[in-house]
C-alpha cells in the first residue's frame, strides 16, 4: 500500500522573534501567535520561569516523532492507542570549531517510544521506517553526525 503524501510547494520559512527584557528569560513569539518562555535554572543566571532553550529542542525531538508517527499511522490507516515518547539529549563541551575554549554542543540523542496497536508485525515496521524517516528534528540531530537512537516497545491496544 503506498502513502500519499501531499506535495509541497517548495522550501517552508518559519521565523520567531525573541525578546529579553531580564537577564536570560525571554518571551519567544511565533507567526501563529504563541509565546513560548525559554529562562535558566537560577545557578544558570535565570530565573527558572520557563524551561531552557535546550529542553525546549528536546521537547521538540519528542513531539516532532509523535507528530510524523501520528501523521504515518493516518495515512497508513494504521489503528493504534496512545503513543507515549521519552526523548534524551546529550551535551558536553567540545573544542569550538574556531579553536580554543570548549563549547557546549549537542553529542546524543535517543527516543523511547511505546505504542500501543494490535497491527500485524509487518505494518509495524513499516510505520517505524517511515516515520522515523521523516521527523526534521530528529535528522537534524542525524546531519550533525548523532543519529538518534530509538528504541520502540509495542503494546496491545488498550480495550
Amino acid at each position: 500500500m503506498a502513502i500519499r503524501q501531499k506535495e509541497r510547494a517548495g522550501a517552508s520559512t518559519r521565523s520567531v522573534e525573541a525578546i529579553c527584557t531580564a537577564g536570560v528569560r525571554c518571551e519567544v513569539s511565533t507567526q501563529d501567535g504563541h509565546v513560548i518562555v525559554t529562562d535558566e535554572p537560577e545557578a544558570r543566571g535565570g530565573t527558572n520561569t520557563g524551561a531552557s532553550p535546550l529542553a525546549h529542542l528536546t521537547a521538540s525531538l519528542a513531539s516532532c516523532q509523535a507528530v510524523q508517527i501520528v501523521k504515518v499511522a493516518e495515512a497508513m490507516r494504521f489503528d493504534h492507542g496512545a503513543l507515549l515518547i521519552t526523548a534524551t539529549t546529550t551535551t558536553d563541551r567540545i573544542e569550538s570549531r574556531k579553536g580554543g575554549d570548549k563549547v557546549m554542543r549537542f553529542c546524543a540523542a535517543g527516543l523511547e517510544i511505546t505504542l500501543e496497536t494490535d497491527e500485524p508485525e509487518a505494518r509495524v515496521e513499516r510505520l517505524k521506517g517511515l516515520s522515523e524517516d521523516r521527523c526534521p528534528v530528529g535528522n537534524l540531530f542525524a546531519d550533525a553526525g548523532f543519529e538518534p537512537v530509538i528504541a520502540w516497545t509495542i503494546k496491545p491496544k488498550s480495550a
